[in-house]
């Protein structure tokens, strides 16, 4: 009987072992992460994620890091950063991590982005300093917004990168 339990115990350890092998470290560097409320919206995008633990993120380094159970969930806590209106480079295990993300199309005298993270007004001054020549407004409360850009022959392939390019992400509306 000590053997059976000895074998059990031994292999129940080898297949923690096995697991925490299979982790990875995901980093996401560049998203806007300017003030402590930033890094609680994107450390609480993640929380609760499947597969997906250890979640911080630095302020000073702008940072977002987590831990995935495997590839799949590391796509579905850079999807979490994505989809809370978060953008940077993501590595998965020192290899690049990539989603599909929309890109809008055509051009307009305005141009509105849903699901924007903008939880502060140094999030809004961000954003209104990336589009100087343009009337920039928030619409609705809370950390995600629509932004809308009001200008003249707004290109909004160019409104997402410029977006992206600073750590924003959204949701081009047609």
């Amino acid at each position: 009987m000590r053997r059976v339990t000895s074998l059990v115990a031994a292999l129940f350890a080898m297949s923690l072992m096995a697991a925490q092998a299979l982790a990875e470290n995901v980093e996401v560097k560049g998203p806007h992460i300017c003030c402590p409320q930033c890094v609680k919206v994107a450390v609480g995008l993640l929380k609760d994620v499947a597969g997906v633990s250890d979640a911080k993120a630095d302020q000073k380094s702008k940072t977002v890091t987590f831990t995935a159970k495997d590839e799949t969930a590391a796509q579905a806590g850079l999807k979490a950063l994505v989809d809370g209106g978060f953008y940077g480079q993501a590595t998965c295990g020192g290899k690049e991590l990539k989603i599909k993300v929309p890109a809008g199309d055509g051009k307009a005298d305005s141009v509105s982005v849903t699901k924007v993270h903008v939880c502060c007004g140094a999030c809004q001054n961000a954003i209104k300093a990336l589009f100087k020549d343009s009337k920039v407004s928030f619409e609705e409360k809370g950390p995600q917004r629509t932004v809308r850009i009001d200008g003249s022959n707004l290109d909004r392939a160019a409104v997402m990168d410029t977006l992206r390019k600073a750590g924003f992400n959204g949701t081009p509306s047609k």
